[in-house]
């Protein structure tokens, strides 16, 4: 389980350096304005500056350092006691690494000016958030009881 925490990170690492070093490489290849909004399918709907591009390496760097920390859930209830939920080993690791590719795909459509694609959406929603929606699911009953 250690080695797969370990690839994972490095999975993330080299998603974000990619993402980083990919801009650079082609920053002056990327026309002055990209699509910045998609709609539901996939499908471009709104322009911007290229230089909106360099936000997503900033966001992607704030979710790696955010989820990388993220070990433990707490919840308080009403006065009672503080109850403390250890997480899955893989969830946040797994998270990260879905949040980052799809951050990563995304730039690369943004500068290419090319559409993200009618998958897109439930696919990055799915692999996303679908491993906490699961384990807040499962953990959920456990936290309500007295």
């Amino acid at each position: 389980m250690r080695i797969t925490r370990i690839l994972i990170e490095a999975l993330c690492l080299l998603l974000l350096l990619g993402t980083v070093i990919f801009l650079i490489v082609f920053w002056k290849n990327i026309p002055d304005s990209v699509p910045t909004h998609f709609d539901g399918a996939g499908q471009i709907s709104g322009f911007a500056g290229k230089r909106t591009l360099l936000l997503q390496p900033v966001i992607m760097a704030v979710l790696y350092v955010s989820l990388f920390f993220a070990k433990t859930m707490r919840f308080r209830s009403f006065g009672r006691q503080e109850v403390r939920i250890p997480a899955p080993p893989l969830l946040f690791p797994l998270m990260k690494l879905a949040l980052l590719a799809g951050f990563a795909y995304t730039t690369v459509c943004c500068s290419l000016c090319r559409p993200l694609g009618a998958w897109y959406l439930p696919v990055f929603l799915g692999l996303s958030l679908g491993p906490m929606v699961v384990w807040t699911a499962i953990m959920l009953p456990r936290v309500a009881k007295p």
